[in-house]
């Protein structure tokens, strides 16, 4: 916890301001662009994900080469400066280019990853994994709220602005960390193998293949559900926005809630996703068949189970690929680029289905790709012989 606790609350400082004003982007375009068209909004939206899918790697790289600790506190800073820009904006050509640095910048989840993977292993890691998830969930569930008040004043612009002093403020925590030290930088040709664990007997290559394509469709079938819940609930006869929202976060509730129960449990990995996987399957398919609203509450927590159990999978499997080696950087780093791929394919697919099809096609959608990724669980994990693995007694 000496270590867990300070990555955790600087995690959460730099979530919550990343997290918490995206929803808010309408706002935003009609304080700058009064006459700008609806679809400008979703390219702002995806804008920061973009940028973040397209450097991760490289942010990757610079993290193995000069330390974990170093490239988490470059993600801080570079998440203060895009804020600030963003807040100071007096035109929306500035405030998308704030965007952009924030996006190209941060990646301050992949970062904290790695600098957790070189104070722990194996199933240390991975619970460490499960509390960095446990953050971003609770930024998710308490930034929309609170910057709700802030926001109904007006002036949502200013918000960016004053947000920026929280990355500072993470900036602070992380400087008193321990340093990692760097080791020597792998051969290219060794490169990719020295991010998982040499004395594993089984193909690696396919299990982080398998991992990756996992986690695209995982993180697909979440992000394609987001952007249009409040309309669908509309649809179903929810007629209170407060309740939409109560109802959007209820899986985040439900991950909060269930998630210090679930590590304490010695379940296999394999177990975890595929279950996960299923049960998110099952609860997309269950949100398009809804026809009583009364129903939407107990099939969200089962989202929320299925949410919860997937992600605990894959931060299991993912652990378990982090080696002694000196590219765990440039693991969770393209890791991290591949769901942001998927956000960002997932929201412009959400535009195009509810165009097209309507509100329920997202849910459909989401089902069929959840049973996908389950496929593709089943066909790299389970051949695979469960590992020994060994937790300290004071692993947090």
């Amino acid at each position: 916890m000496r270590i867990l606790g300070p990555v955790l609350t600087a995690h959460y400082l730099a979530a919550f301001t990343a997290l918490g004003l995206p929803i808010f982007m309408p706002r935003v375009l009609a304080e700058l662009a009064p006459g700008a068209p609806d679809w400008l909004v979703g390219v702002l939206y995806v804008l920061p994900t973009v940028c973040t899918a397209l450097t991760a790697t490289a942010w990757g790289r610079f993290a193995d080469r000069y330390g974990r600790k170093l490239s988490l506190m470059r993600a801080q800073v570079g998440l203060a400066i895009g804020f600030a820009l963003a807040g100071l904006a007096p035109n929306l050509w500035v405030f998308a280019l704030g965007l952009i640095v924030q996006g190209s910048c941060g990646g301050s989840m992949a970062a904290a990853n790695a600098y957790l993977s070189t104070q722990s292993q194996g199933a240390a890691l991975s619970r460490s994994l499960d509390w960095t998830q446990f953050s971003a969930r609770l930024a998710m569930v308490s930034a929309p709220p609170l910057l709700g008040l802030m926001t109904g004043a007006g002036q949502t612009l200013q918000l960016y602005l004053y947000l920026a002093g929280l990355p500072l403020l993470a900036l602070a925590i992380t400087a008193r960390l321990p340093t990692d030290t760097v080791v020597a930088r792998p051969k290219p040709a060794q490169a990719a193998g020295t991010a998982l664990a040499a004395a594993s007997p089984h193909d690696h290559r396919r299990e982080l293949f398998g991992l990756f394509g996992v986690q695209f469709l995982f993180c697909f079938a979440m992000v394609v559900t987001f952007p249009y819940f409040v309309s669908y609930s509309e649809h179903l006869g929810v007629g209170s926005d407060s309740l939409a929202g109560l109802l959007y976060s209820l899986p985040h509730l439900v991950y909060l809630l269930a998630m210090p129960w679930l590590r304490a449990r010695k379940t296999a990995s394999q177990r975890r996703l595929f279950a996960g996987l299923s049960l998110l399957a099952l609860a997309c398919a269950a949100h398009g068949l809804l026809r009583d609203p009364h129903w939407l509450a107990p099939v969200r927590v089962v989202y929320g189970a299925g949410m919860l159990l997937s992600f605990s999978g894959i931060n299991r499997v993912l652990s378990e690929c982090v080696g002694s080696g000196g590219a765990a950087g440039r693991l969770f780093g393209g890791f991290d680029a591949c769901g942001k791929w998927a956000g960002a394919l997932a929201g412009v697919c959400a535009g195009f289905l509810v165009h097209r099809y309507g509100v329920v096609a997202p849910f459909f959608i989401a089902a069929v790709v959840s049973a996908i990724a389950l496929v593709v669980a089943l066909f790299t994990f389970r051949p695979f012989p469960q590992r020994q693995s060994h937790v300290a007694t004071n692993d947090a």
